[in-house]
């Protein structure tokens, strides 16, 4: 069954709102491991995924009316973001949800409520890190390497205004302003301007035959230009572009002779899907 079948008209409204990059797909919540489909008499590895975080956006609706709720219910150390989109019909409130989450709530709703069916929609956006970015050509289970608590993680949280302006490093079909423009629905005029600004332990890779793909590569150098993403509204719109087979991760670019902090898109996808 898809759950589009269960959506009234204004929480497709709602959600239609809330991002056209929406996958209404039914989502599979069934561990990556179980759905290879690999013959035990085969000799081929098993390909391994690198880090995708599936997210999702739950309806609220009895017994789980506020994000809260759900917090408190699925045990999480941090409320859920509430989102909310205005149609015909009323107003439909969701909030965001990881794929372990959502197995949690799968899991409660089966032994306290065996009969009810929330309204779960995976979302094909791309994985960002609510806590500390991890870093482009950096190994995190090095010690060195692994991220460190934020000094005010509540403060990032609560107010992510604070994170921007930021600049994002921009190799392909992003660093281009009438791409912008219509992702962000701003004139190209408008727009801050792009900066030419090579990003460093970097290497790009063809994805799927044809994509540029982002990945590791310490001591490497991408040639490409940064931007500055001005909003948190911004950067959906740009992981909702990308789709979850990319994560953002802090990155270091070198602009007019001055290494500085920024972001961009790693690809986090299957290994052997690359080539090059």
């Amino acid at each position: 069954m898809d759950y589009l079948d269960e959506l009234d008209n204004s929480a497709i409204q709602a959600l239609t709102e809330l991002g056209g990059g929406i996958d209404f797909h039914l989502p599979s919540i069934t561990p990556t491991a179980t759905i290879n489909n690999t013959s035990p008499s085969s000799t081929r590895p098993a390909r391994r995924r690198r880090r995708v975080q599936a997210t999702y956006l739950l309806r609220l609706e009895h017994p789980l009316l506020a994000p809260r709720d759900v917090a408190n219910i699925l045990g999480l150390s941090r409320v859920p973001q509430l989102e909310t989109g205005s149609g015909e019909d009323g107003e439909a409130r969701f909030c965001r949800l990881s794929q372990s989450s959502i197995d949690a709530l799968d899991s409660w709703t089966a032994k306290h409520y065996p009969r009810k069916m929330f309204t779960k929609i995976r979302l094909g956006i791309a994985h960002k890190d609510s806590l500390k970015l991890p870093i482009l050509g950096r190994d995190p289970t090095l010690p060195h390497h692994r991220p460190s608590v934020p000094t005010s993680p509540v403060k990032k949280r609560i107010y992510p205004e604070y994170e921007y302006p930021v600049y994002y490093f921009f190799y392909g079909t992003l660093a281009s302003p009438s791409r912008l423009s219509l992702l962000f629905g701003i004139p190209s005029s408008q727009l801050p301007r792009f900066e030419a600004a090579p990003l460093l332990d970097g290497q790009i890779r063809t994805w799927a035959g044809k994509y540029r793909a982002l990945v590791d590569s310490p001591g490497g150098k991408v040639e490409g230009c940064v931007y500055p993403v001005m909003s948190v509204d911004q950067e959906d719109a740009l992981r909702v572009y990308e789709g979850d087979s990319y994560e953002v991760v802090g990155a270091r670019v070198v602009l007019e002779g001055r290494e500085m902090e920024g972001r961009t898109f790693r690809f986090s996808g299957f290994e052997d899907e690359l080539i090059g």
